[in-house]
């Protein structure tokens, strides 16, 4: 039980990544009350929890004849592991694909000590209940069959894989504009605030009026140039709406580490395009 070829562990890596996404779309569709098809990627599985399962099967199965070790083993290599991906998609892409900053003890929003523990009580079951059945049914499914099953979910994962990371980029690229649009303006009505501020404190009767005249050129130019970004942010919040689509409704606890406070507006945009899809065309 010990001891695997490298098919075998990629077998158990797939066939765990779709017994997880089946976990988790249930549950989640369950609790939203709509259908969820989770992860990032489109395809029925999710690589945590495959990467997850064999990690913890890794790790823990030299200490079979030990369940505490089992416990203990599991736990801080789940927490690791999840800690890890959440801090790389963070500072990959921008993105929180899961938030623990309300749990009462928790680091950075990635890890929290419930979900240590029950990663704990997750490898327990993984070691001494779910991998031996598991284990069984690779064995028992011909060679022929699980190495074409293997290639061709290996082909469509890569596939799948490319093309959600692309997207990723790509919403990661709109991030940082929508970044740099508002620190521009935010810029910009700081210099129309102390320009305002200026005029009313060094206003003098002998150059009042010519600088009340230099202030309203000022100030219309600064309103144009804020009219303008306001015009941009608009249309930039209506592409990370369409290009974060996948992202949220897969995601529905997932937040941008950039625009967290239009996350609310942009999910709204995201609701009104979805809507207007499923109008009958006229």
């Amino acid at each position: 039980m010990y001891s695997y070829h490298f098919r075998e562990w990629l077998s158990f890596f797939y066939f765990y990544c779709i017994f997880g996404w089946c976990f988790e779309s249930i549950y989640v569709s369950c609790k939203e009350h709509r259908l969820t098809n989770r992860g990032f990627l489109r395809g029925p599985w999710l690589p945590l929890y495959g990467s997850g399962a064999i990690l913890v099967l890794w790790l823990t199965l030299p200490f079979y004849r030990t369940p505490v070790l089992v416990y203990l083993v599991g736990a801080l290599g789940a927490t690791i592991l999840e800690y890890i991906t959440g801090e790389a998609m963070v500072r990959i892409f921008k993105v929180r694909y899961w938030d623990y900053t309300n749990q009462r003890i928790q680091y950075k929003g990635h890890i929290c000590l419930s979900s240590s523990i029950a990663w704990g009580f997750l490898s327990l079951l993984m070691v001494y209940v779910v991998h031996k059945p598991v284990e069984q049914f690779i064995f028992w499914m011909h060679e022929e069959v699980v190495a074409v099953l293997t290639f061709g979910i290996t082909v469509c994962i890569v596939y799948d894989f490319s093309n959600a990371f692309r997207k990723a980029m790509d919403l990661r690229e709109l991030l940082l504009q929508a970044e740099q649009l508002y620190a521009e303006l935010e810029e910009r009505a700081s210099q129309r605030k102390r320009v305002l501020m200026a005029a009313a404190t060094f206003a003098k009767a002998a150059v009042e009026e010519e600088l009340d005249q230099s202030k309203e050129q000022l100030v219309k130019k600064l309103e144009t140039d804020i009219s303008i970004l306001r015009e941009k942010e608009t249309r930039l919040k209506e592409r990370i709406a369409k290009d974060a689509e996948l992202l949220l409704w897969h995601n529905p606890g997932s937040k941008f580490m950039i625009l967290a406070d239009n996350a609310a507006e942009i999910r709204e945009r995201l609701q009104k395009l979805r809507n207007e899809r499923k109008r009958p065309k006229s």
